[in-house]
């Protein structure tokens, strides 16, 4: 039988527990910054893009549960910085492919995993009960602080 805790010491918890979540991406992000010149998502990026080389752009947005025009700014951002190049797709030229530069793949073989990919394997990972119920109560929270219209993006990716 669970041991019950107090309605009080739920909230508490609950508020501490996305502290830290939210913390620890911040830490990562600046850690990030500060080591390699680039934010947590463009690694991320970078990381996604040295897996699957040649990804379009949708494919990419897909691969990293990302709105389109998100990807689009965030490659903009790593082209203008030379790690990565876009070229037209051969079999369908209105198909963008998104390639590593050798800086690009330098940089992506040296630096750690992104934060935001552990996030992602991880409630890959749980059980669909598991994923159901966090995914529920994420929804009441965004509703409960009246965010339902708040353009999300990355966390931290501010540039």
């Amino acid at each position: 039988m669970a041991l019950r805790i107090s309605r009080d010491t739920a909230i508490s918890e609950t508020m501490q527990s996305l502290r830290r979540i939210f913390k620890a991406i911040q830490n990562y992000s600046q850690e990030i910054s500060r080591e390699f010149g680039i934010t947590g998502p463009q690694l991320w990026a970078l990381k996604t893009i040295s897996q699957q080389e040649g990804l379009s752009l949708s494919e990419l947005g897909k691969g990293m549960y990302l709105h389109p025009s998100t990807i689009t700014g965030l490659i903009d951002r790593l082209e203008k910085k030379g790690f990565v190049l876009r070229e037209r797709d051969r079999g369908d030229r209105r198909v963008i492919k998104i390639r590593l530069t050798a800086q690009g793949a330098a940089l992506a073989k040296k630096s750690p995993n992104p934060i935001q990919g552990k996030m992602v394997h991880g409630l890959k990972r749980l059980k669909r009960e598991e994923l159901d119920s966090i995914f529920s109560s994420m929804q009441k929270l965004v509703k409960i602080m009246e965010a339902e219209n708040v353009k999300a993006t990355f966390f931290f990716d501010e540039e």
